[in-house]
């Protein structure tokens, strides 16, 4: 029997951990009134010129300092996750694939079609929103891990990144 890789258990438990908090409306995942119980949030005062627009307006005056700090922990989130699942998957390919350069795009090919499901998996959770904006988020932190892998795998492998 085959052994299966680390990045195969990584894959399945960030999908595992996608698919839960897809499937938890809002209010249940809120950290507004955890960041305004124990963090002081009067630093967010030094961001009041920032002001944008994602999917609403994203500024101190519109969403309150703890709504403003969990906008970008959650972005955070989006992105962490999607670097380590990129990772996972670019490891989880170039096993199989070669060259690397087709095994990155393979994984990203992956991670981008995952990023969209999940975003429709929020759209049919109550109280959630899919947004565009979310899947480029994901991608970018897909191309990230999987930018990582490659420069280690070149790295270890000494391997030429168009060569068989």
């Amino acid at each position: 029997m085959k052994k299966i890789p680390w990045s195969g258990y990584v894959t399945l438990v960030v999908l595992l951990i996608l698919f839960i908090s897809s499937s938890m409306p809002y209010e249940e995942q809120s950290l507004k009134p955890g960041l305004s119980r124990y963090v002081n949030l009067s630093f967010a005062d030094y961001f009041r010129f920032i002001s944008f627009d994602y999917n609403g307006e994203v500024s101190v005056a519109a969403l309150g300092a703890s709504g403003f700090v969990e906008f970008f922990i959650r972005k955070a989130a989006h992105v962490s996750t999607f670097i380590v699942l990129g990772a996972a998957l670019f490891d989880l390919i170039v096993r199989s694939v070669r060259p690397s350069v087709l095994a990155a795009l393979f994984a990203y090919t992956v991670a981008i079609t995952i990023a969209v499901f999940d975003e429709f998996h929020q759209i049919l959770t109550g109280g959630r929103t899919g947004l565009i904006q979310d899947v480029l988020l994901d991608g970018t932190g897909a191309l990230i891990g999987i930018f990582i892998c490659l420069l280690f795998w070149k790295k270890k492998t000494n391997y030429k990144f168009f060569r068989r």
